[in-house]
């Protein structure tokens, strides 16, 4: 049963294919446990034809890689066996040296000059051919071993067999194996999609949009020989020079597509694995152009040929690194080991081939067997230490740092040390873990506040997520959720000891994130509570006492004018009284408005804040404000900080800036922003360290906000706050 991926590449186990989502519209089928099973409605009819074409489809699938796989196999051997004896023999007529890797008579007399055999120089030709076919193959064979049933893998992993087939096999050698014609044609053909593989690598878009002309050109480029053959628009009649050209220019636009796509799209992820991309056709492309540029001696091509090979190398794997990145990872071991022998075999032909041509170079003895014997002696003592060195560096391609945990770990601390506040903590540290470690996704979930709590989190989620506890001296601080379905396709063999050195550094950040969480929660509520306290004095006072002593003070302003004829003496005593009084009532209206604005309860802060700036404005300062209609519901607590960080701001503006206009602008979208601007001097390092601007910064950090001040190297001055929406809390 085959499960089509979903967009971001991965499996969705209840979305049905096509076939049985159509037969379960008709009722034909019905999913019961994860599975689908013909027990709705429907006569038996339609219900053997579901069972008939699932089988058909699996058959399918399995029958059809094999033969294209044996039919390669065959092209190849055919083509290399033929391709042995002809490289050696001097071409003849024009068509036959029209193949620029065929050998003149001249040629081959300067290799006999410089004591080079023919057979060598055609041993080497076949060598790197096999080896650039093998990587394809192998490449090919791995994302069918263990992506079969993904359709994206399936398809990549046919287009790669006929690609390594297309680029390494002569189909000039198979005229006397009619079959072997009908096949090569038929690869032919296919590899006419790859030029659209490579254009959509590696996010299956055309970027940009234009390059899909180029892309169907390519591919009718490709096919065109097959369409309308023996025709001008037939490109195996035109001249070799004109064919290598634009092959030459299409390549070049896929290069440019990936360059563009990389300074603009591309996660860091994704770049290095477009540089590997890039760099394989760009060898592959310079050996190409060399070859028919330059490429009339005979060493010249042995050389630019092994150049054109180490790209046709890499080829297949940047391509099925991608693959595994976005859709199957289990085939991570098998990748590697790929690799792995794919540059050994690769460097013990290329390092066979140049010491045993140099040598008989030297010593006019290259047909000499000890020769050889030597070479493949002194190959099996570096074998082992180029092995190792050569896993290394597959091990950092596919792993990336995992293959270095001190860099790791040391990453990490740096992290940890260079966060400026707590909300950036985790979210940093699973960015640098996930980077460090080429994961998908990573995630922190706490269960202490309720089931399920995502702390943090980076990529995209994975439903095949490994869950890995934290905690410290045994308390459990949360879960560490990895985008991998087993371990060992994230660590590399032999390095498990790393798992317990992130694990332990995640659970101590996970820690210090949860406290510094509490505590400035704890910090919020004791902000908002004595903000909500001083609301409730200063009502208290004016509305209670300060009303008690103005009725006072009335009444006793009508006591004075009954006695002002009866007791003076009374009378001096009573505005005494009277008077203390008035200095009573505005000591508490001096309260009251210290405790809180009184026009933030009365008329909103944005009518405060427009009172505001008309009451410090002047004639040579201009004040603008900006803000939206209406505010949502704020705590008492932001309301009082965003009118005194206003209202500090306006008056270093307008002692310290030597400006002549002030911008305000308040915003709403996720939080609250505030941002003040003037054209003055803006401000020296020294005020910076002032009380007005430290309460500023002391009043947005106490309630989760963020301050932030331009450097002084700008003209003016420019602020911008930022406090979160606390209205749940309001409603609490």
């Amino acid at each position: 049963m085959i499960v089509p991926p979903d967009p971001a590449g991965k499996k969705n186990p209840d979305r049905p294919g096509i076939v049985p989502f159509l037969i379960q519209r008709m009722g034909a089928i019905v999913k019961k446990d994860g599975i689908y099973s013909c027990e709705g409605k429907g006569n038996d009819s339609v219900k053997n034809r579901w069972r008939v074409s699932s089988w058909v489809i699996l058959i399918c699938r399995h029958t059809v890689w094999p033969m294209f796989a044996l039919l390669s196999l065959v092209i190849f051997a055919i083509s290399v066996w033929n391709g042995y004896s002809l490289h050696q023999n001097a071409c003849t007529d024009a068509e036959w040296c029209s193949n620029i890797f065929y050998l003149t008579a001249a040629q081959i007399a300067l290799l006999n000059q410089i004591g080079l055999p023919v057979s060598f120089y055609s041993g080497v030709m076949g060598g790197f051919a096999s080896l650039s076919f093998a990587s394809f193959f192998s490449v090919s064979w791995i994302l069918y071993r263990y992506g079969s049933k993904d359709p994206v893998c399936y398809t990549t992993s046919i287009l790669l067999m006929a690609t390594g087939s297309a680029f390494t096999s002569d189909g000039s050698v198979l005229e006397a194996w009619p079959l072997a014609v009908r096949a090569f044609e038929f690869q032919d053909m296919l590899f006419g999609l790859s030029y659209l593989l490579l254009f959509l690598y590696p996010d299956g878009v055309f970027a940009p949009r234009w390059t899909k002309y180029f892309a169907i050109y390519g591919l009718f480029f490709a096919l065109s020989t097959y369409i309308a053959p023996s025709t001008v628009l037939d490109m195996s009649t035109w001249p070799l020079t004109i064919r290598v050209i634009q092959s030459s220019l299409l390549f070049a636009l896929i290069v440019y597509s990936q360059i563009y796509r990389y300074n603009r799209s591309f996660s860091a992820e994704q770049r290095q694995r477009t540089i590997w991309f890039v760099g394989s056709i760009a060898l592959y492309l310079l050996g190409s152009t060399l070859m028919v540029a330059v490429g009339t001696h005979p060493v010249a091509k042995i050389f630019l040929w092994g150049v054109m090979n180490i790209g046709l190398l890499s080829i297949p794997f940047s391509v099925a690194l991608t693959i595994i990145e976005q859709r199957n990872r289990t085939m991570v071991p098998a990748f590697n080991r790929s690799i792995v022998y794919a540059v050994l075999s690769f460097t013990i032909v290329s390092v066979y081939a140049l010491a045993t041509g140099t040598i008989g170079a030297v010593f006019q003895t290259a047909d000499n067997w000890l020769i050889s014997l030597l070479m493949i002696g002194v190959i099996v003592m570096v074998l082992q230490p180029l092995r190792d060195k050569v896993q290394d560096a597959v091990n950092r391609l596919i792993y990336g740092l995992r293959e270095e945990p001190y860099r790791v770990v040391s990453n990490l601390i740096q992290q940890l040390e260079a966060v400026v506040s707590n909300q950036s903590v985790l979210p940093l540290v699973l960015k640098t873990l996930a980077q460090a470690l080429r994961l998908p996704y990573a995630a922190i979930r706490n269960e202490r506040d309720g089931p399920d709590t995502l702390l943090a989190s980076y990529g995209m989620p994975d439903p095949g997520c490994v869950e890995i506890p934290l905690s410290i001296q045994g308390e459990p601080v949360g879960t560490l959720m990895l985008g991998t379905s087993a371990i060992h396709n994230i660590i590399p063999p032999g390095k498990r000891y790393l798992l317990d050195d992130i694990t332990r550094q995640m659970a101590i950040a996970t820690r210090t994130a949860l406290l510094s969480s509490e505590l400035q929660r704890s910090r919020e509520q004791l902000v908002s509570a004595r903000e909500e306290e001083r609301r409730r004095l200063r009502r208290d006072l004016h509305d209670g006492l300060g009303s008690n002593l103005a009725s006072i003070s009335m009444k006793l302003a009508i006591t004075i004018d009954q006695c002002d004829n009866q007791s003076p003496k009374v009378v001096s005593t009573l505005l005494d009284i009277q008077h203390q009084l008035d200095g009573a009532i505005a000591d508490i209206r001096q309260l009251v408005y210290a405790l809180r604005p009184p026009s933030l309860d009365e008329f909103g802060l944005l009518f405060s804040l427009r009172e505001l700036a008309a009451q410090l404005q002047q004639a040579n300062f201009r004040i603008v404000f900006q803000s939206p209609e209406s505010l949502p519901p704020l705590i008492a607590a932001v309301e009082v900080a965003v009118y005194r960080i206003v209202q500090e701001a306006i008056t270093n503006a307008l002692k310290h800036s030597q400006g002549s206009v002030c911008h305000i602008r308040l915003s709403v979208d996720e939080v609250l922003r505030i941002e003040i601007s003037d054209d003055g001097i803006g401000v020296s390092e020294s005020s910076r360290k002032g009380v007005g601007i430290r309460s500023m910064r002391e009043r947005a950090e106490e309630l989760n906000g963020r301050f932030t001040m331009n450097d002084s190297a700008y003209p003016g001055t420019q602020i911008e706050i930022e406090f979160p929406l606390f209205s749940q809390m309001k409603s609490d």
